[in-house]
């Protein structure tokens, strides 16, 4: 099949890219980029980050075309490897700069924020507070309110009940103000 024309499904480039199809292969990730980007930069905070994640998730994808279940959706399955990749770098991040502080070091640089906005802007205070959430109520929120899945989406991608995807986001809200009310 010529992977050109009728822009084919994400399930039928699968199918091809499992075949061996370069090209099938690359139209997937030209689909699929900026969307796992936009996730990384959401949840890292950080361009560079964000560039790493999503390169790493793609080389993941690769590996793993293989056992990918056809009745999933790609993109959820997409979406749980961005996710998973972005916690494994944050997790590895803060245990590296740890390991600096222990040793007297400075560490890495802070990760980038909107610093560079107006700082009376509230919205963009929230989603800098983000990053001060547990891992869980972060992706939950970033998955339902950064990138507009139903909570029963997000909660295939993170694995959990949907009312578990909502008791977070709860969470995450009460926390949020509580963040916001004391200014940090």
């Amino acid at each position: 099949m010529d992977v050109t024309s009728n822009d084919p499904s994400d399930l039928v480039l699968i199918r091809l890219a499992r075949e061996g199809d370069g090209s099938a292969l690359e139209r997937l990730f030209e689909r699929h980029y900026r969307m796992a980007y936009r996730v990384a930069y959401r949840w890292c905070g950080s361009r560079q980050d964000a560039e790493d994640v999503a390169q790493e998730t793609f080389i993941k994808v690769v590996r793993g075309l293989r056992t990918f279940r056809e009745s999933s959706s790609f993109t959820t399955w997409l979406y749980r490897i961005v996710v998973n990749t972005a916690t494994d770098m944050h997790r590895r991040t803060a245990a590296r700069a740890r390991l600096a502080e222990d040793a007297g070091s400075p560490g890495p640089p802070a990760p980038e924020t909107a610093a560079a906005d107006p700082p009376d802007c509230d919205a963009e205070r929230a989603w800098s507070a983000v990053g001060l959430l547990p891992e869980k109520q972060r992706t939950a929120l970033l998955l339902v309110f950064g990138e507009g899945l139903s909570h029963r989406e997000a909660a295939a991608v993170m694995g959990c009940p949907e009312v578990t995807v909502s008791w977070r986001i709860h969470q995450a809200r009460r926390k949020l103000g509580k963040i916001m009310e004391s200014g940090q």
